[in-house]
């Protein structure tokens, strides 16, 4: 199985950057091509889709088999990428493919909340075929998720137990930022504290547990 991955960066978030290569380089099944899409922003305006297109055209005719699309902040379990892959063969080769639910993690609030939705993944948690030929939305749309789910024929799934985490954190600007302004949904009655960290420690191995707990104290 041949795995490229496009991480789409502004520079503006290294020490994020430098334990994403961590994270990959953890993986228990290794990706084929990393394709780090980081360039001198061309404008003030969130570009992560502008990135994301240039990553995905950067791969074509490259004899892949399938794209993982990571964010540089987010958190990925050693197994993410063979979690993934399984799923997605097992689910027919789809030309794109996610988890049915995402966890937001605040790391200033040490709160998180679960969205569920089950026709979708985040581009965070999504597998997309290369090669393919559809129109991108423009550049400055800061959901490429969204798009791409609404023009590809998709399939989701549930991991047995979570293999990736949303990070939010207000740092750097790549994609939407709803989940750091609309700081209400970390402290509404759908949220979960976890201010003793306690699932955070549960299910990450000890240095990205130390690195998230304590970003902003660095």
């Amino acid at each position: 199985m041949r795995i490229g991955i496009i991480i789409p960066d502004r520079n503006d978030r290294p020490l994020f950057l430098k334990n994403c290569m961590r994270l990959i380089q953890a993986q228990t099944l290794q990706p084929e091509i990393i394709e780090l899409v980081n360039y001198e922003a061309e404008s003030e305006n969130v570009d992560i889709t502008q990135r994301y297109r240039r990553g995905y055209d950067n791969l074509r005719n490259k004899g892949l088999d399938v794209i993982a699309l990571i964010e540089n902040d987010e958190w990925y379990s050693p197994n993410y990428l063979e979690t993934m892959i399984n799923g997605w063969v097992n689910n027919g080769k789809p030309d794109i493919f996610g988890t049915n639910y995402t966890i937001y993690y605040h790391i200033k609030l040490f709160a998180y909340f679960t969205m569920h939705h089950l026709t979708r993944s985040s581009a965070m948690s999504t597998l997309i075929k290369p090669d393919l030929f559809f129109k991108w939305c423009v550049d400055d749309q800061p959901y490429t998720d969204l798009h791409l789910w609404s023009i590809l024929k998709g399939v989701t799934f549930k991991p047995n137990k979570p293999i990736c985490l949303g990070i939010k954190h207000g740092v750097g600007k790549c994609g939407g930022m709803a989940h750091v302004d609309k700081l209400h949904r970390y402290q509404n009655e759908l949220s979960v504290n976890d201010s003793n960290k306690t699932f955070l420690r549960d299910i990450m191995d000890s240095e990205s547990f130390e690195f998230y707990s304590n970003y902003f104290n660095n």
